[in-house]
């Protein structure tokens, strides 16, 4: 019998879904789990860590982005693997790694996919896996966020409307919102960059941030860089069309107020104390932001394998490394 920590974000989309609990007692059947329901953050961060001491075989996640950062931050550079259940809006490093939103499939993938390992970024003293940055993007993420906290009928509206809330809320703040323009000056890997009025800073781990929007779409997650794009200030509307243009399968890239730079560590400096999100959570909140690539720091199972740069679709029930093969591996 293999040990598995199922930790579960009950304040998720669809965290506590009888369907995911049925799925995953199914899939596991022959194996040792170990259900856990955390009630706060820290109560979340210490099973994680826990997990990576106490002879798990594997650490299965139920939930969104959030909860899969606090987790990540807990396996990083340890032997033990991260397998998702997504329950969260956008699901962003789920989907990236081809993990079905259908509970069966997602616990397929956690029971048959291939292990493999991917880079994550460090901001400041946090890490993240997919995409993150600052400007209207954290003010998205925070706004978007705080809607989610609600009760009732806004609660619901925006579950229902799931990834599209994020492109539609950010509408919103480019039409109405006072404050749109952040005074940045920016370096990659050591080359300045210089002063920038920007409308909002993307650092992209993978090409998408929220699901649909595809901010750098050349992003890999097992390269050992990074992709920096910046939205410099436009107008309003030539700004919508821009963000528009990246939910179209990122086709913003040769716009005017668009810059695209890749590298492995960028410094960004502001005159005032500003958001960082990564991964849909805030992780810094200050006037410098040092970024860089940790490669190969976190191990997850997949249903897309990474083969020089490139992802490969293959099929669940044909890929490499099953769980009972993951004592040997370890």
């Amino acid at each position: 019998m293999r040990k598995v920590t199922v930790l579960i974000n009950r304040a998720a989309r669809n965290g506590c879904d009888r369907r995911r609990l049925d799925a995953i007692r199914s899939a596991f059947a022959d194996c040792h789990l170990n259900v856990l329901t955390p009630d706060s953050y820290q109560a979340l961060c210490l099973a994680a860590k826990a997990a990576t001491t106490d002879g798990t075989d594997l650490v299965l996640v139920v939930g969104g982005d959030g909860t899969v950062n606090a987790v990540v931050n807990q396996l990083a550079h340890s032997a033990t693997p991260l397998a998702i259940i997504p329950a969260g809006t956008a699901n962003d490093l789920a989907s990236h790694l081809d993990i079905p939103l259908n509970p069966r499939g997602a616990c397929a993938v956690a029971r048959r996919g291939l292990v493999q390992t991917i880079d994550l970024v460090r901001v400041n003293d946090r890490l993240f896996a997919t995409a993150g940055g600052l400007g209207v993007l954290s003010d998205v993420a925070v706004g978007v966020n705080r809607l989610k906290a609600r009760q009732g009928a806004i609660r619901k509206t925006v579950k229902i409307l799931g990834s599209p809330v994020y492109v539609l809320y950010s509408f919103i703040l480019l039409l109405f919102s006072r404050r749109i323009v952040s005074d940045l000056a920016v370096s990659a890997d050591g080359q300045d960059l210089g002063p920038m009025r920007t409308i909002a800073l993307f650092v992209n781990n993978q090409p998408s941030i929220g699901k649909i929007v595809v901010s750098y779409p050349g992003a890999h997650m097992a390269d050992g860089k990074l992709g920096l794009c910046v939205m410099r200030q436009r107008n309003r509307l030539q700004s919508i069309v821009t963000v528009t243009l990246m939910s179209l399968k990122g086709r913003h890239s040769r716009r005017k107020d668009v810059m695209m730079r890749e590298g492995r560590a960028f410094t960004i400096t502001a005159s005032e104390d500003k958001v960082f999100i990564g991964d849909g959570e805030v992780l810094a909140t200050s006037k410098r932001m040092e970024l860089s690539v940790v490669p190969g720091a976190l191990r997850v199972i997949s249903g897309r394998l990474l083969v020089d740069d490139a992802y490969l679709e293959v099929r669940v029930e044909k890929s490499a490394i099953p769980l009972e093969k993951l004592g040997a591996d370890r």
